[in-house]
């Protein structure tokens, strides 16, 4: 789980502290033993048919806390995946230094094999 997300099964002990409900009365309302109750403290996700009971039980909107989340990732998400014109412009003058070194390289490249077959020739009349 990351750290952004929610444990809704401590939120809903949390508000259900908040209340003169006990345990017991609040698993009956939604239909649980009370030992299901207390699973349900534990749960990090949930049904959303049994979150909208117990929403209704504890006049408490539990699928707020989602939308919240939501509306933060919305806020995030634009910005995710863009370059600032900055480091577009970074990356255009990196990428001319290279096409420039890349360049040199090839240009060197002719000149060291023909250098090698010069070598090579003379390597052979020198055995000969």
């Amino acid at each position: 789980m990351s750290k952004a997300s929610i444990h809704i099964g401590k939120k809903i002990k949390e508000v259900l502290d908040k209340t003169s409900l006990s345990t017991v009365d609040f698993a009956k309302k939604i239909n649980l033993t009370r030992n299901g109750a207390y699973k349900v403290f534990e749960k990090e996700t949930i049904d959303t048919g049994q979150l909208q009971t117990i929403s209704k039980v504890l006049n408490h909107d539990f699928f707020a806390y989602y939308e919240n989340q939501a509306a933060n990732i919305k806020e995030i998400k634009p910005d995710y995946g863009y370059a600032t014109k900055a480091e577009v412009s970074d990356l255009a003058h990196a990428i001319l230094k290279l096409t420039k070194a890349v360049e040199k390289i090839q240009e060197q490249l002719p000149q060291k094999a023909a250098k090698k077959a010069t070598a090579k020739k003379d390597y052979t009349k020198v055995k000969k």
